[in-house]
């Protein structure tokens, strides 16, 4: 078995401005560093500790991962896994989020857009190879949005990817006998 908390980078001013980002590179903000900290105390309070941290390649998700580790103080090396990319938002990256986005997501209209199911087939096999290749072992993964509803999607019956996640939000699971069982899911630290 292997346990993994999914959490979604802090705070970015884009995140702030309602800006679909997707592969953007942006940083996160100062509220985004205060998050990310105080995210790494909430989990050493927790006494939640983790064998190996895994972050996408974007600087908003390898900035957090390396301040909830300073707030943990636990220092584990980070290990940038590509496969964790956000979701590739084709001709609405840079755009700002507004009514018809979400019709445009739901019904596939948005051009160069990475479809639910290329997304949902990436990401499902991103996640089981890095949970097999640590067998037993406790994992952070700091990762996107909609990547992580990308997973419960498919195995939280009725998420959408319209359900909002917060920044810093941990998503609880297992991976056992070749598939993932949430345990928890959008867990707001900042407000525990």
């Amino acid at each position: 078995m292997t346990e993994i908390y999914l959490l979604r980078h802090a705070e970015t001013d884009a995140n702030k401005n309602f800006i679909v980002q997707g592969r953007m590179d942006n940083p996160i903000n100062g509220t985004g560093i205060d998050q990310a900290f105080k995210t790494g105390e909430y989990l050493k309070t927790m006494n939640i500790n983790f064998d190996l941290v895994i972050s996408s390649p974007l600087k908003r998700a390898y900035k957090t991962a390396d301040l909830v580790n300073h707030g943990m103080v636990i220092h584990r090396p980070i290990i940038i896994d590509k496969n964790l990319i956000e979701r590739n938002f084709g001709d609405y990256d840079g755009r700002k989020i507004t009514d018809d986005y979400y019709d445009l997501t739901r019904n596939g209209l948005i051009p160069n857009m990475e479809t639910d199911d290329v997304l949902e087939d990436r990401v499902e096999m991103a996640l089981k190879e890095i949970a097999e290749k640590h067998e037993n072992k406790t994992l952070l993964i700091v990762t996107h949005s909609h990547v992580i509803k990308a997973l419960l999607k498919r195995y939280v019956k009725g998420f959408t990817y319209h359900d909002f996640l917060h920044n810093c939000s941990l998503n609880h699971l297992i991976y056992e006998d070749n598939t993932f069982k949430v345990l928890e899911y959008n867990i707001d630290p900042l407000k525990i």
